[in-house]
């Protein structure tokens, strides 16, 4: 892709197109004529001076001989949000680990739904002020600061948590202090809690796919395709041996 097709996309990485539909969902029953007029400052390079911080994205518009100051604001999450939501992405092993990576899972923002909660922009949320004499909401100048900052968040996803109240550092932390393991008793783990005897076990054959735990963890970085089907392989077969014996094979 040239570099001038990339500077005019609005987004070619998932997170990226997905923060640009976001504004452009607003006129999908009633079309909004500033979002092309937006467009159209964006690929002139109106837009500078870009900046993004907890619940706000602030930039300068140069449009018609004049400078304006535009400001898109979106809700942070508060602290008990963000500790819900540390928790749904620990939750999921191969989502922490990419974000530890450095990297944003395409099926991210599904688990944040799953206990009500979006890094993009929910219906009602987006809000702007500019200082032109449109009453419009979004107006072509915010429009233009809305399309600037998908590519800008194509090369760094942790913009989106930053803006939502967390950057990258603090959120990693947190992820990182939610996947260590607490203070256990070792003993606890070896202590019946009941008669073992009266558990009753009902094997039941395991199907071709994946195992779980791979499925969850996801390839490893550094291992190639046919290592990574080696072990699905030696997963599987390891499942069958343990119904086998199961079952008294």
């Amino acid at each position: 892709m040239s570099k001038k097709s990339e500077a005019t996309a609005f987004g070619v990485t998932w997170w990226g197109r997905r923060w640009r539909r976001a504004l452009e969902s607003l006129g999908a029953t009633y079309p909004n004529p500033r979002l092309p007029q937006g467009r159209l400052l964006a690929r002139n390079g109106a837009v500078r001076d870009l900046v993004v911080a907890p619940g706000t994205v602030s930039a300068q518009v140069h449009a018609r001989n004049k400078v304006l100051p535009v400001t898109l604001t979106l809700p942070v999450f508060t602290d008990t949000e963000w500790r819900t939501a540390v928790a749904a992405l620990t939750g999921q092993l191969r989502h922490a680990a990419a974000l530890l990576r450095g990297e944003l899972p395409e099926d991210v923002d599904d688990t944040l739904r799953e206990v009500d909660l979006s890094l993009f922009p929910k219906t009602g949320e987006l809000d702007s002020t500019c200082s032109c004499t449109s009453r419009a909401k979004p107006c072509a100048h915010a429009a233009a600061v809305h399309y600037v900052l998908a590519p800008v968040l194509d090369s760094d996803p942790f913009l989106l948590t930053r803006l939502r109240g967390r950057d990258r550092d603090r959120l990693l932390a947190e992820l990182r202090a939610s996947r260590s393991a607490p203070d256990l008793d070792p003993a606890a783990l070896f202590t019946a809690r009941g008669d073992l005897a009266a558990i009753e076990v009902h094997p039941q054959r395991p199907d071709e796919r994946i195992p779980e735990a791979l499925h969850l963890l996801g390839r490893a970085p550094g291992l190639d395709e046919r290592a990574w089907q080696q072990l699905i392989t030696a997963a599987q077969r390891a499942r069958i041996r343990a119904w086998e014996l199961a079952g008294g094979s």
